[in-house]
């Protein structure tokens, strides 16, 4: 007994240091930065900075009041991982040239300077980069670095002080940051960088404490190497699942799932091969038009660019089928002629035409005339000519008065009707008589029978500020007055357009 246990003891021991083993030959088989959200090693990069000085010129002891302003400049950058500490950071080399403008000024009763520097900084640095397996990810860097300057003094009121005739300094830059992976190559980051400097002479003024100065920036990097492949563990040859008409859908699939023929890529016969409706549309392999729209899944794909499992893709009320076959409209824009009324409520509720903005062609598209109350179907809206002037004919008067006859309503209502379509509109309504009878009377006759017309258009709603009236008499003939034909002709109201 005690040498049955002993055996089953060692079987197990042997299969859980085997299986040990397989695990970490294939950990050992992938590349350690596999998982890694930026997996290649070398990068460079650019990027815009902020940049404030702080010196004893900028120091609210010595001068208080000092104002100390931002500068833009940029950086360029080179960095290179060299190892990881597993997934919880990674280590970078981190190179760069920073080109850093900076200025302070101060001014005051008794003393005041203006300070400035274009200052050129070359950093050495290692970086530390947090939680690598993350596209988004924080850093720190530390490191040494050389800072040229050559500073620009302007005092007032004092001398400048001197510590020496230094051009440079070593410092010592501390930073912060934020990277964020937005493509396979490109990383952008946000960064604030502190530099301490091993020199109090980058102001020519003496303190107890060294100079520095602070710098935000915001930049790329991009990376040059190719990430690296993982190594596949050779693996035993298997048979590959078949798919006999190359629709991307699995024979045993076809039989078992989607009830589709594995030898026919196109069961349905709608142009779109049966991979393609389940993987990509979601329409219905065995059904030509899934959406009853009378247009089939692939017409709708490919010609109509409608949803091939929406009825009514545009939704104005009529079906993408309708729209194509019966009505020639857009089934993908509601309303194809812009007139501001839907194709469907064009076509089942005004029987206007859904592909002509104006269906009367009265100059007043059918949504306007719907929403003004007037008829799409019928030209009761003047066109306005080119010349900006409206004969209304039609319009007649009583003998020798102006009191307007009842035949005149219909012209009457499509001046009136084109006013309101027009709210900009403004007009001089004019009155015109023909040759009989005196001048004078002519005249007067045709300023009454003008404020007749308009006083009929402030009767019915019309803004009176948007109408003039005014008689022209037997001035302004349209025709020569040698007939009684042209002399009922002269015989007229006019509108001309004065805005």
């Amino acid at each position: 007994m005690l040498r049955v246990l002993s055996i089953m003891v060692a079987v197990v021991l042997f299969s859980g240091v085997s299986l040990a083993q397989q695990q970490q030959e294939q950990k050992q088989s992938r590349p350690y930065d596999a998982d890694f959200a930026r997996p290649q090693k070398l990068g460079f990069g650019l990027a815009l900075s902020l940049n404030r000085f702080a010196g004893d010129l900028q120091d609210g002891t010595n001068f208080p009041g000092a104002t100390t302003d931002w500068g833009i400049g940029g950086n360029i950058h080179l960095l290179w991982r060299f190892a990881d500490a597993g997934d919880f950071a990674t280590l970078h080399l981190l190179g760069r040239f920073a080109y850093s403008p900076v200025s302070s000024s101060h001014v005051s009763e008794r003393l005041g300077f203006e300070y400035s520097d274009d200052l050129l900084h070359f950093i050495a640095a290692l970086q530390m980069q947090f939680f690598p397996e993350y596209d988004l990810r924080p850093y720190a860097f530390a490191g040494f670095g050389y800072l040229a300057f050559s500073p620009d003094i302007t005092p007032t009121g004092f001398s400048k002080g001197s510590t020496g005739d230094a051009s440079g300094s070593m410092t010592l830059p501390l930073g912060v940051g934020l990277t964020w992976t937005i493509s396979e190559r490109l990383d952008f980051f946000a960064e604030f960088m502190k530099t301490l400097t091993f020199s109090d002479e980058m102001d020519n003024w003496v303190s107890e404490d060294n100079d520095n100065y602070n710098m935000v920036s915001f930049g790329l990097t991009f990376y040059l190497d190719e990430k690296s492949e993982p190594m596949q563990p050779e693996a035993p040859v298997e048979v590959a699942p078949k798919d006999s008409d190359n629709d991307g859908l699995l024979d045993a699939d076809e039989i078992s799932v989607y009830n589709t023929d594995p030898t026919n890529r196109d069961t349905d016969g709608d142009g779109l091969i049966d991979g393609d409706e389940v993987e990509r549309y979601k329409t219905d392999p065995t059904l030509r038009d899934t959406d009853y729209d009378r247009l089939l899944d692939g017409e709708e794909v490919n010609s109509h660019r409608t949803d091939p499992k929406v009825k009514d893709t545009d939704q104005d009320g009529c079906s993408d089928g309708d729209e194509v076959l019966d009505m020639n409209t857009n089934p993908l824009e509601k309303d194809t002629d812009g007139d501001g009324l839907g194709d469907c409520d064009e076509k089942n509720v005004y029987r206007t035409n859904p592909l002509v903005k104006d269906t009367d062609g009265d100059g007043a598209d059918d949504g306007k005339e719907v929403r003004d109350g007037t008829d799409p179907l019928v030209a009761d809206v003047l066109q306005i000519q080119e010349s900006g002037e409206l004969v209304l004919e039609g319009i007649n008067f009583e003998t020798n008065s102006a009191t307007i006859t009842q035949d005149s309503d219909p012209i009457l209502r499509k001046a009136l009707n084109t006013l309101r379509t027009n709210p900009e509109l403004r007009v001089e309504v004019q009155g015109h008589t023909d040759d009989v009878g005196a001048a004078a009377a002519n005249q007067r006759l045709s300023e009454r029978r003008a404020n007749s017309v308009r006083d009929y258009m402030i009767q019915n709603g019309i803004d009176a500020n948007r109408m003039t009236a005014r008689g022209y008499g037997e001035e302004q003939p349209l025709v020569p007055n040698d007939s009684a034909e042209n002399r009922a002709r002269n015989r007229r109201i006019q509108f001309r357009v004065i805005q």
